[in-house]
């Protein structure tokens, strides 16, 4: 066992050390999200990895993204987290995608991996986005992902078995009238009102506005439900990862967190 990771011990046990190791995590997006989970998971002795990042750090990222410093800007975010990641672990195995997903790389970089963790921006990638279902359904592997909502976050995540994420937004677009929704009910209803405000003041400039906390609660989020996932069929975590039609919501503004779902009569 690496020595960093003595005090992890005593929750994993080194059968759950073993099993962390092993496991393949695909990792698209090294932004807010993404790189912040992917720092976590290695933390937590996640040792295999795949890394599609095409992206530079400039100073707007320092509000939130967790390698971006002074002395990071204008390096490639890949380069950076890798040289993070093999700080903290040298035995670590990094495979990295420096042109970023592509339509031709994606079925690759996806194919035999244990889990995928989708974090392109929500305004890029579109027609990615669009071939993603397919290929996780084809490899039967589950996505994770999570976005930053002011001072908090929401975790979406999706197994091909349950639900896809093309399913879950057919059922988003449409709100509880039969009508297109402007900002879906499942967030106006999940967080503070005065976030909410603020949040479409935001989008309305076409920025998408993010703080640190919010930031580090999508990174908190998201890498814990991949342990979950990992672990599972083991005695070591006490629960299931949650899958759309569920969803996970956390708030610090109201201090509230809640499992929701959008098809409350099915699950």
């Amino acid at each position: 066992m690496q020595e960093f990771l003595n005090r992890c011990e005593p929750f994993f046990g080194e059968q759950g050390l073993d099993i962390l190791a092993k496991k393949t995590i695909a990792i698209s997006g090294l932004g807010g999200v993404g790189g912040g989970t992917f720092l976590a998971l290695v933390r937590c002795g996640c040792s295999d990895f795949r890394l599609a990042e095409n992206g530079i750090f400039d100073p707007p990222d320092m509000n939130r993204q967790a390698a971006a410093f002074g002395h990071s800007m204008d390096r490639p975010k890949l380069e950076v987290y890798v040289e993070l990641a093999r700080s903290i672990n040298p035995d670590i195995v990094i495979r990295t995608w420096p042109e970023g997903i592509t339509t031709e790389n994606m079925e690759k970089f996806i194919q035999g991996a244990d889990a995928y963790i989708g974090v392109i921006d929500a305004e890029k990638g579109a027609d990615l986005k669009a071939m993603t279902p397919a290929i996780l359904q084809r490899h039967n592997v589950a996505m994770f992902t999570a976005g930053v909502i002011g001072f908090g976050a929401i975790m979406i995540n999706y197994n091909p078995e349950i639900m896809t994420d093309d399913e879950f937004f057919q059922l988003v677009k449409m709100g509880s009238k039969g009508e297109p929704e402007l900002l879906p009910s499942f967030l106006t209803r999940n967080f503070s009102p005065s976030v909410i405000k603020r949040f479409q003041q935001g989008l309305a400039r076409s920025t998408t506005p993010t703080t640190a906390i919010g930031g580090l609660a999508s990174n908190a989020l998201l890498a814990n439900e991949v342990v979950i996932y990992l672990l599972k069929n083991t005695d070591l975590v006490d629960r299931e990862a949650i899958f759309a039609p569920r969803f996970v919501t956390l708030d610090f503004m109201t201090l509230g967190m809640k499992i929701d779902s959008l098809v409350k009569s099915r699950f």
